[in-house]
């Protein structure tokens, strides 16, 4: 590999078939702390003399200053007083939004300096994601990851998904330069390890035009549908697949700066939409051709993504170049992730106790003891309370005089619905579930404790007589609330279900 393409892969790396995960949690962190320094750094222009006062004493001082605030204690404010520092507002020790301003300098510039030793790549992305308004976005997403922890996912599952995401993008790599290897060689071209096709300027267009050559147009005659058949059928969820322009930051001699970039931007603009279109013009395959206009865009960066020579500066004619680049959705990976996070997350408190819907001080469960008991019952004298009764267990055929010995079951579980979408129901949805009586037997506790969270595929009444209608009143039950199960899991109790209903 000759240096200019270990120099524009370095830049590429990450930028075209997307950072790896670990990579994009690491660069966010570090974004944020990177913007906090900026922040103090700005901000550092307005420090008073209280505050460089403020520095000056011991950490022990510092902490009992910062305790006064609610103590009391005046030992420090005495040591601040006789350095000039005014107490008659203290409102800037209290207010949170101030306290950046005790962070040491010596502090600030540890991380202003690390910023700095950052490869220019790196900073190149963190720009993009400060720029992009990207670093909420991804701190929610690494929010989420630490929720899947805390729910009681291991890290060693995550990192098995972005596992395999990663391998699968690797192995859509590998197709590409199969694929296409030699039709890019032969142009001049190279695929480097991210998958991107970059190809020189010097190939493609006339200096100064936009207009496709004929070297270029039999390139993207050959390769265009190709290209776009191996991402599309790779498996990767492409977010987005790009034909970029890049310029050198030269331009006409004695151009200022401001003229040479507009020039840049205008002209590489122009080149990218010129191969899109010719591009696509040599696409015969109806439904490849729908899905790259879903997700083919043309970009023109004029001079802002140089490719760097071994010394640091521009190399200008490889910086002149095209890029056939995609990247992968990784929004659908982290939603997965968050999914799974949810799923995890089940409480039964978060369907609520059993409700009093009608506001007789008498909940769900005491009004289907009432409803359901063959007998007389026996109610305690508040009226809130059924003390005995008689109930046949539907799941055993025993029956139960005492309220003690037997349980409200949820036919369909609450932890099965959860898992199969309940997790992202509203408050409202999750209650009325939990207090619907269709989806709810008097039971005996036993036989409540061994069913728990099992799906009729899992567990089956002891009573064989009761299987036919159990099973029957379970789908329905699954399909009044929309439940999600797999194709699988449908068609097996669906078979479950004619066994025992013949």
């Amino acid at each position: 590999m000759s240096d200019v393409q270990q120099s524009d892969r370095n830049y590429r790396r990450g930028a075209i078939m997307g950072l790896t995960m670990a990579e994009a949690f690491i660069l966010i962190a570090f974004a944020l702390l990177l913007l906090f320094a900026f922040w103090q750094w700005e901000v550092e222009k307005q420090n008073t003399p209280d505050v460089h006062a403020f520095r000056e004493l011991t950490e022990e001082q510092r902490q009992t200053v910062l305790n006064s605030v609610e103590d009391g204690s005046m030992d420090a404010f005495v040591a601040l007083r006789g350095k000039g520092m005014d107490f008659s507002t203290p409102a800037s020790i209290e207010n949170p939004q101030e306290k950046w301003r005790f962070i040491d300098e010596d502090e600030l510039l540890r991380l202003t300096d690390a910023a700095a030793g950052l490869p220019e790549d790196i900073q190149r992305d963190l720009a993009d994601l400060v720029e992009a308004g990207q670093a909420k976005r991804l701190l929610r997403e690494m929010a989420a990851l630490e929720d899947l922890v805390k729910a009681g996912q291991t890290l060693e599952g995550i990192s098995g998904k972005i596992r395999d995401a990663e391998v699968q993008e690797a192995a859509l790599v590998g197709a590409l330069k199969s694929e296409l290897g030699n039709i890019v060689a032969s142009i001049g071209g190279h695929i480097d390890d991210s998958g991107a096709i970059i190809l020189p300027d010097r190939v493609l267009f006339s200096q100064g035009k936009a207009n496709i050559t004929p070297s270029l147009a039999k390139f993207l005659a050959d390769a265009c549908q190709p290209w776009l058949s191996t991402l599309r059928n790779s498996g990767v969820d492409i977010a987005e697949v790009k034909i970029e322009g890049h310029a050198s930051s030269e331009w006409r001699s004695g151009s200022s700066p401001r003229a040479a970039f507009l020039g840049n931007l205008d002209l590489s603009q122009r080149r990218s939409q010129a191969v899109l279109r010719t591009c696509l013009d040599f696409v015969r395959d109806t439904e490849l051709l729908e899905w790259a206009r879903k997700h083919l865009i043309a970009v023109g960066y004029s001079s802002v993504r140089p490719v760097l020579g071994e010394d640091g500066n521009e190399d200008q004619a490889s910086s002149r170049r095209v890029v056939f680049s995609a990247t992968p959705n990784r929004q659908s990976l982290i939603e997965e992730i968050e999914t799974e996070a949810k799923i995890a997350r089940y409480d039964r408190s978060l369907f609520g106790g059993w409700a009093d819907i009608d506001d007789d001080c008498q909940n769900t469960r005491h009004e289907l003891l009432q409803e359901m008991s063959t007998g007389g019952t026996t109610i305690s004298q508040s009226n809130c309370i059924v003390l005995r009764g008689k109930w046949a267990d539907p799941y055993t055929g025993k029956v139960f005089t005492n309220a003690r010995d037997v349980e409200i079951d949820h036919l369909v579980p609450l932890k099965w619905a959860w898992d199969r979408g309940a997790h992202s129901w509203p408050d409202e949805t999750k209650s009325e579930f939990a207090n619907d009586p269709a989806n709810l037997f008097v039971v005996s506790s036993n036989v409540n404790q061994d069913k728990g969270a099992k799906g009729p595929i899992d567990w089956l009444p002891p009573l064989g007589g009761f299987h036919c209608q159990y099973v029957t009143r379970f789908v329905r039950v699954a399909q009044k609330y929309s439940l999600e199960m797999s194709d699988a899991e449908q068609a097996e109790i669906g078979a479950l279900r004619t066994s025992l209903c013949e």
